[in-house]
């Protein structure tokens, strides 16, 4: 079923904006705070396990990538129904949109505990957090055209500041950090992979973003390309993190990304403190992301009501995912659960996409244009 939401959409996406969407959706919290997760998993050996992660992940963007092109007019909650059936399809909605909603809430957390540590201690929560959903819910009703314009130009300033970091840590970096290399065997650089791949929610975005590209055929190489920057900088981000902190710090710190930049020195340089290039692309990912994601949750919720009025489920999600934030006690505790929620992400953006792809091949499904 169409809705205004999707209709909306009237440009057609260049399928060179893939590899944008992707990154932006997939940068934000959880890519600067993972590496004391995946070293906890694989010690100085987490840096294969970030590799590893990636090449997962990048199989399954091709995965979806196949699934979309074989319905390249529909999104995937549109051809669901044909590939499993109305009933089942129905659950698979509703599942996702639970899953989004609680992404939203624990984003959202993080964003009011970041918020309250580097920036506007003394601000309300409540204010900082209304004004980022605010500006997200006015750009979704335009439509996933104008999220992706705005991913465009948000796009240097998330790279450029990292590569910067990167480049001016290399000369910080002991190397024998990382040695002996599989001290701990292979088990826990697997185990540090399954858990990378899952800090990457985001991939399913290319499910919904098909039937607005010029050529779903030609957007192979641009997904691969997103995912791989993606990766890149989170091994760069990794191998930076150890080898300037050490595996034992790395391994305690709350902020490894911050803690491992503000022991960074460029003597003759103009900025003394390297802070800000890290916590500038922090702040503009976490607003593509809840942006992308609220607009899926409204999209979804529009589809699943039969909700004529974008604008209505827009601004109700908004305040509701405002509004759960409450809901956790402190950032400890969705911080324990942000853990358990990246293994549900396994499930919703790698084993599901899949095994739809799996049944779809199986029972001959296609869309009426190929």
């Amino acid at each position: 079923m169409k809705n205004n939401l999707r209709n909306a959409n009237i440009d057609k996406i260049d399928q060179k904006a893939v590899t944008i969407v992707l990154f932006a959706s997939i940068i934000e919290f959880e890519l600067f705070v993972f590496a004391k997760e995946i070293v906890k998993f694989a010690r100085q050996d987490a840096w294969i396990s970030v590799l590893l992660g990636g090449f997962i992940a990048a199989l399954t963007t091709y995965l979806m990538i196949k699934l979309a092109s074989r319905f390249p007019k529909n999104t995937y909650f549109e051809y669901n129904k044909k590939i499993w059936g109305n009933t089942i399809a129905f659950i698979i909605l509703a599942l996702y949109l639970i899953y989004w909603a609680i992404y939203l809430s624990l984003l959202l957390q993080e964003t009011v505990y970041t918020n309250k540590f580097f920036f506007l201690q003394k601000t309300p929560s409540f204010v900082t957090l209304l004004l980022l959903a605010l500006a997200a819910a006015w750009l979704i009703p335009y439509g996933i055209t104008a999220i992706v314009r705005f991913f465009q130009i948000m796009f240097p300033f998330m790279v450029l500041p990292m590569i910067l970091i990167f480049a001016i840590g290399i000369r910080n970096i002991d190397f024998s950090q990382f040695q002996p290399i599989l001290h701990g065997g292979v088990v826990p650089v697997l185990k540090g992979a399954v858990y990378f791949a899952g800090t990457l929610q985001g991939l399913e975005v290319i499910l919904f973003l098909s039937p607005f590209l010029d050529d779903l055929k030609k957007s192979v190489k641009p997904a691969m390309f997103g995912v791989g920057l993606t990766v890149s900088l989170a091994f760069l981000l990794l191998v930076l993190g150890i080898g300037v902190l050490g595996v034992g710090n790395l391994e305690y710190s709350i902020f490894p990304g911050i803690d491992t930049i503000s022991l960074l020195e460029l003597p003759g340089f103009a900025v003394e403190r390297f802070e800000l290039f890290l916590t500038f692309p922090w702040i503009i990912g976490v607003f593509t992301t809840i942006c992308i994601f609220l607009y899926l949750l409204s999209y979804g919720t529009s589809q699943l009501l039969n909700i004529k009025n974008p604008k209505i489920a827009v601004y109700i999600l908004t305040i509701a995912v405002v509004c759960s934030v409450y809901l956790f006690p402190n950032f400890m505790v969705e911080e324990k659960i942000r853990g358990f929620y990246n293994y549900f992400t396994l499930f919703f953006v790698y084993l599901l996409p899949s095994f739809t792809l799996l049944l779809a091949i199986i029972r001959s499904k296609r869309g009426k244009y190929e």
